[in-house]
């Protein structure tokens, strides 16, 4: 059997407050269209749908569109919630995405207990099983632990009794049969780009499951979590994070996104192979003198910039200049040798008066202290302020 594996679309996801809502239109219609081409029987989607536990109404038709084009061509899906997503809110649409052949696990289950979902081949010849583990936090560890026989045995520790719970599930797949399990979780030595959007309370050492403690009696381990597209070292059997849809900030910029197409047997290890994605516009760092930085950007065309401007010292309207020039700086940033103070630090924001925060904060933004007239107007604000408190 054939499947697609894909996962942290984080629909609904923003950048510096611009939308991206075209950007993942286009890139979920790549993934349905490469579902199609490739005639798999199903998609796998490991968490993170959703960039908001509540998605707005644009990100629920985005999600919906793409479940019923693929419903449409015949293509069955298996997806559980990530940490972005709400397990409540798939347990209540569970229902209704059933209808269009799609799979909700919005819960760690034991696997007579809808843990273990059956999915029928496209000619009706063959049948696989895929174990579904959704994101579970630290803190509801001990819920999803009392669901198995034995669990008192398990470690305490969080990432041991993750490999204790996906042990268990495991030994619930029937032989004879090809076994994949979907997980939405964190493993020891992934490659994750600080900045790249995965959030830092989930993919600590806390979290990071022992590579050595995924099941290794099945055929593919389909994982979501982290963004960068990668195998995972270490697995007794093969087990890739998809990676996620978009270049969602700037700490992954440059990297190239993808979907997995995976072949399962029976019994042996997947063929795995990777179909490059190219829907949603590329972020890039551009560093240089302002003249290189906009000469630079001009080349990018539509790619989202942030941009880093040499300069001898602040130089005020730089920031302003440059996106001018170049509409898609979301960030910009003066580079330059900046003084420090004589004890060798800097005075915490946190304990300066409100006007001289305001000042730090157009510094750090504009390279310059703030015009006489804009001081003037949030000198009236302040005043305002402290009257009414």
């Amino acid at each position: 059997m054939r499947f697609l594996h894909t996962a942290d679309w984080h629909v609904g996801r923003q950048i510096r407050g611009r939308s991206r809502a075209e950007e993942f239109r286009a890139a979920l219609g790549e993934v349905v269209g490469i579902a199609v081409q490739e005639g798999v029987d199903a998609v796998l989607v490991a968490g993170d749908v959703y960039e908001h536990a509540a998605p707005t109404p644009e990100a629920d038709a985005l999600v919906f569109e793409a479940f019923l084009r693929l419903h449409e061509a015949g293509v069955a899906v298996v997806a559980i919630p990530g940490n972005h997503d709400s397990a409540a809110r798939f347990e209540a649409f569970a229902g209704l995405l059933r209808s269009v052949g799609v799979r909700v696990v919005p819960r760690v289950r034991p696997p007579a207990e809808g843990g273990i979902v059956e999915v029928p081949s496209r000619s009706g010849d063959e049948v696989a099983e895929v174990a579904c583990v959704p994101f579970v936090p630290e803190r509801r560890f001990g819920d999803a632990a009392a669901l198995f026989e034995g669990s008192e045995r398990w470690f305490q520790a969080y990432a041991q009794g993750m490999g204790d719970l996906l042990e268990a599930l495991a030994a619930g797949f029937t032989p004879g049969r090809a076994h994949v399990v979907l997980a939405h979780l964190f493993t020891d030595g992934a490659l994750v780009t600080p900045g790249g959007g995965e959030r830092e309370l989930t993919i600590g050492m806390a979290y990071a499951v022992p590579p050595s403690r995924l099941p290794g009696t099945v055929s593919y381990l389909a994982l979501g979590h982290v963004h960068l597209p990668q195998d995972v070292r270490g697995s007794p059997a093969p087990a890739r994070y998809a990676g996620s849809l978009l270049q969602l900030d700037f700490g992954e910029a440059g990297q190239r996104k993808s979907v997995t197409i995976v072949d399962v047997a029976p019994g042996t290890p997947a063929k795995v192979r990777e179909v490059p994605l190219t829907a949603g516009r590329p972020l890039a760092d551009v560093r240089g003198t302002l003249d290189a930085v906009i000469a630079r950007g001009r080349e990018l065309g539509d790619a989202y910039i942030r941009a880093f401007v040499e300069t001898d010292g602040p130089v005020p309207g730089i920031a302003d200049r440059v996106r001018e020039e170049l509409p898609n700086a979301l960030d910009v940033h003066l580079v330059y040798e900046r003084p420090e103070r004589p004890d060798g630090g800097r005075e915490p924001v946190g304990s300066l008066h409100p006007r001289d925060r305001f000042v730090a904060y157009h510094r750090h933004h504009h390279g310059a202290d703030p015009p006489a007239e804009l001081m003037a107007a949030f000198d009236e604000v302040l005043a305002l302020e402290l009257e009414e408190g």
